[in-house]
């Protein structure tokens, strides 16, 4: 019997003599998934485990358990030096009913951060979730005031000749405020986080303090202290609520503002549809003869040239080939990478090792986005070095790799029939792009590859 098997054993017979130890049964609080099904496999253990036994068989049931764990304990001595740390179970904690736990969705955690969570994970997370939801409340009404109400008079930086009104409102306000000015307003908030409210939430994990309550910083509601428990959680729930729609808010915001070049007040005031045909914000050049793509390949039945968001409407021809090139590029490794979803399950995987070193087979490698963890960090090392290299060696043609690709036949097919073939390519590529995508939800979605 191997040393596994005997420590196996061994555990199995303390857990089979507690079980039939007769112990009396406690009401307890809810508990969370993770720790409610370990305390029900200790509590009933094998079938037949409620029906109560004498002392002196729990006794050697225990003796016997305890025998095989001491056997298995001299053997792994003998191969291993230095004691093993103990294995401690620890309960999570419930967070149930905390703060936060309302209507309509109550306590919801899809994602599972709480299973298996200590308390001081749970401060944890929730004093990032206020300074978080507190900063976004601010941050939320800056993105707004400013065009409402007015910037101030005068000069934020006289030296650079910078003044409030030029600074804009959103997040191109981050280039325009000099470092000097981040730099007094990351000292003045740092200021009044460790001096004035005394806050010891900075560290991390083994290093914050969080106190009894987590955000506490006890300067009450407006300056008074709420005694009444009822109005007290309604006031906290309220807080917490709004800094999670404000946090929300603000990731719009900050889209909307990055994409548009326009504040949310500007935005509003425009009244268009498409705010790509601004020319601002992230596909912002400047506005020049517009170079007319409906004659390039891709223009094609049934939906002819179609740019929805008007993107062409500010780009050059420069502007168009550097976007077929990405467009071609993304098309060809989605053709590959749908072929790779398929292959491996229809036609069986390589034999051997893909990785000997770590005894990695290549039967070992899913047929799924989970294989991009599979694969040892050396391998795609040498991918990416592998495909780094063609791309090198074409770089004077750098959408052209001939037909068939990579044999030298540059420049070889000739009128209607290269058109078709380029077309064909496009439109096989877009295909792949699309196909790729839903694939991949599919596969992240179910774990399951398409096959």
């Amino acid at each position: 019997m191997s040393k596994f098997s005997n420590a196996v054993a061994g555990a199995a017979a303390v857990i089979g003599g507690t079980a039939f130890l007769s112990l009396p049964q406690q009401q307890q609080a809810p508990q969370l998934r993770a720790s409610s099904r370990l305390q029900e496999d200790l509590n009933q253990g094998p079938a037949g485990a409620s029906a109560p036994s004498s002392s002196g068989a729990s006794a050697c049931a225990l003796g016997l358990g305890f025998a095989g764990l001491a056997a298995a304990a001299g053997v792994s001595r003998r191969s291993v030096h230095g004691a093993r740390a103990p294995l401690v179970v620890s309960k999570a904690y419930n967070a149930a009913s905390e703060i936060g736990a309302c209507d309509p969705l109550l306590f919801w955690d899809p994602i599972g951060f709480c299973e298996g969570g200590t308390k001081e994970d749970f401060d944890r997370r929730r004093a990032v979730e206020l300074k978080h939801g507190r900063l976004c409340m601010f941050a939320t009404i800056g993105m707004l005031w400013p065009d409402v109400f007015g910037k101030f008079d005068g000069y934020l930086s006289p030296s650079q000749g910078l003044k409030f009104s030029d600074v804009p409102s959103g997040i191109y306000a981050v280039a325009k405020v000099p470092l000097e000015g981040w730099l007094q307003i990351l000292l003045v908030a740092g200021l009044i986080e460790t001096q004035l409210f005394k806050d010891q939430s900075f560290g991390g994990p083994g290093f914050a303090k969080y106190g009894a309550e987590p955000g506490n910083f006890g300067t009450g509601y407006w300056g008074r202290r709420i005694k009444d428990p009822v109005e007290r959680r309604l006031k906290l729930t309220t807080e917490l609520n709004n800094g999670r729609l404000a946090m929300i808010a603000m990731a719009g915001l900050l889209i909307q503002n990055g994409l548009t070049g326009q504040s949310p007040i500007e935005q509003w005031q425009s009244g268009h549809i498409s705010p790509f045909n601004d020319g601002q914000g992230f596909f912002a050049v400047a506005r020049r003869a517009g170079y007319d793509a409906s004659k390039e390949l891709g223009a094609c039945p049934p939906l002819g040239y179609w740019d929805p968001f008007g993107m062409m409407a500010f780009q050059d021809k420069e502007k168009f080939e550097r976007n077929r090139e990405l467009e071609l590029k993304h098309g060809r490794i989605c053709m590959a990478a749908a072929i790779g979803m398929f292959v491996p399950d229809l036609f069986g995987r390589f034999p051997g090792y893909l990785s000997p070193s770590m005894d990695l087979k290549f039967s070992d490698i899913p047929s799924t986005i989970d294989a991009i963890y599979k694969v040892p960090a050396l391998g795609w090392l040498q991918i990416f070095a592998f495909a780094g290299a063609l791309e090198a060696k074409n770089l004077a043609f750098p959408t052209n790799y001939g037909y068939p690709a990579f044999f030298g036949q540059i420049n070889k097919l000739k009128g209607p029939e290269r058109e078709k073939k380029l077309l064909a390519e496009i439109n096989n590529g877009r295909l792949a792009m699309v196909a790729m995508a839903a694939i991949v939800a599919q596969n992240g979605a179910t774990g399951q590859s398409i096959v």
